[in-house]
């Protein structure tokens, strides 16, 4: 994959990225959403937990989108599509044959949008990875959307927040500690 993503394409700490694979490594989704593509590593952590995966990530047009595209090209789980987000978001949805498993809600200014968007589409087993939660418009749409009914259990560290959507199990919200970024 990316020996080393290019600087001017936003991209979050390994470390992240490294929690997202284990995040879907541990949640065994199959079906695995990404908003905001930027350099594409993010994507490629997504990818490489399972062949049987299905990725599917969506950026907004931009200059880097060929060689970020040709690059998750190296991945064939992978499925990059660039256009206008929300349309783009809205038509994978009502498109899909199965519920998404795993939503990443990256690299993108419609997180609200996103996230309203993909819960009717979610498996009762899925989560959504918010990132950025400490900026203060993502923030308060954190606060918000945690105590929305059709949310489970929540974990909220620093800069990164976990939906979960199984129901059966009584809802809590947990601050983790420990995690850098």
């Amino acid at each position: 994959f990316w020996e080393k993503a290019p600087d001017y394409l936003p991209q979050y700490p390994e470390n992240r990225d490294q929690l997202l694979f284990r995040l879907v490594n541990f949640t065994g989704a199959k079906n695995i959403v990404e908003m905001g593509t930027a350099a594409g590593v993010s994507t490629g952590y997504l990818a490489c937990v399972s062949k049987k995966s299905k990725v599917v990530t969506i950026d907004a047009k931009h200059p880097a989108n060929g060689p970020v595209g040709k690059n998750l090209a190296t991945l064939p789980n992978i499925t990059y599509l660039t256009g206008d987000p929300l349309p783009t978001l809205g038509k994978l949805l009502d498109a899909m044959d199965a519920p998404v498993d795993f939503l990443h809600v990256a690299h993108t200014a419609f997180f609200r949008e996103t996230v309203e968007m993909a819960i009717p589409h979610m498996s009762p087993n899925g989560v959504i990875v918010i990132e950025d939660i400490h900026l203060k418009a993502r923030g308060e749409f954190w606060d918000h959307i945690i105590e929305d009914p059709r949310v489970g259990n929540t974990f909220h560290k620093k800069n990164i927040g976990l939906l979960f959507f199984d129901l059966g199990k009584p809802k809590q919200h947990y601050l983790l500690g420990g995690l850098k970024n």
